[in-house]
């Protein structure tokens, strides 16, 4: 009777054949993870109105309802013989979900903000006696955050990367000297340039308006002095 448990316990725990490991590695591959940037409509105290679609909101002082943006993370393809675990590097989530946790395989995981970049890892694990928690892979994804520069004035009709809604690579404000590329050949110059050239532009155009009209007023002189003199000329007889 020893002997037989033995023998059974060593079958259990045996390692995993080559079907099996075949087949978890076929349900890790299944297994995906991507997000989703959407709108959402919000009233004043902050809650969600899912039944009033976004482009029926209108976006004034007075109204009374709002939009903001959500990150939805999605996992899809959790079968019974692998498991997950969901890390996020901040410590916002770290869980584990076995297929039974779910409906149909899938998993949606909302985003805390879209004030910072996050990175998110989604590890797979075997899900099978003779294989059980082997770890098979992960996938990792990095979710965006709001970029406040998109707002400025330098971004109007402009399709640099730093002037996109939504990031997933840091960007200084401070740093903005970007040049090369299809969108400009030269920096982006600053409000203050800008204005600076503008106001030389009038002062010079001015000062070649002044001179204009100082010449054509020396001119006019000129000729009516001359005329002046040939009058007074053929008065006293003169050619």
């Amino acid at each position: 009777m020893v002997l037989s448990l033995f023998l059974g316990l060593d079958k259990v725990n045996a390692e995993c054949d080559n079907k099996t490991q075949l087949e978890i590695n076929t349900a890790s591959s299944n297994v995906t993870m991507d997000y989703s940037l959407e709108s959402l409509t919000v009233d004043a105290e902050g809650n969600l109105h899912p039944e009033i679609a976004p482009q029926d909101v209108e976006i004034s002082e007075t109204s009374e309802y709002s939009l903001i943006d959500k990150v939805t993370l999605n996992i899809n393809n959790v079968s019974d013989k692998v498991y997950v675990v969901l890390h996020g590097n901040d410590g916002d989530i770290n869980r584990e979900y076995h297929s039974s946790d779910l409906k149909n395989g899938s998993l949606s995981y909302k985003v805390p903000d879209t004030a910072k970049i996050r990175n998110y890892t989604l590890t797979i694990y075997s899900d099978v006696d003779s294989c059980s928690n082997q770890e098979l892979r992960s996938i990792e994804v990095t979710t965006p955050m709001y970029n406040d520069i998109a707002d400025q004035v330098l971004c109007e009709n402009n399709n640099a990367y730093y002037c996109q809604r939504y990031v997933t690579t840091p960007i200084n404000a401070d740093d903005l000297n970007i040049g090369g590329g299809s969108e400009s050949a030269s920096p982006t110059p600053s409000i203050e340039e800008e204005n600076d050239d503008r106001n030389s532009t009038i002062i010079f155009t001015l000062g070649i308006v002044i001179v204009a009209i100082m010449l054509v007023a020396i001119i006019v002189i000129v000729i009516r002095n001359k005329q002046k003199k040939d009058d007074v000329i053929r008065s006293i007889g003169g050619n």
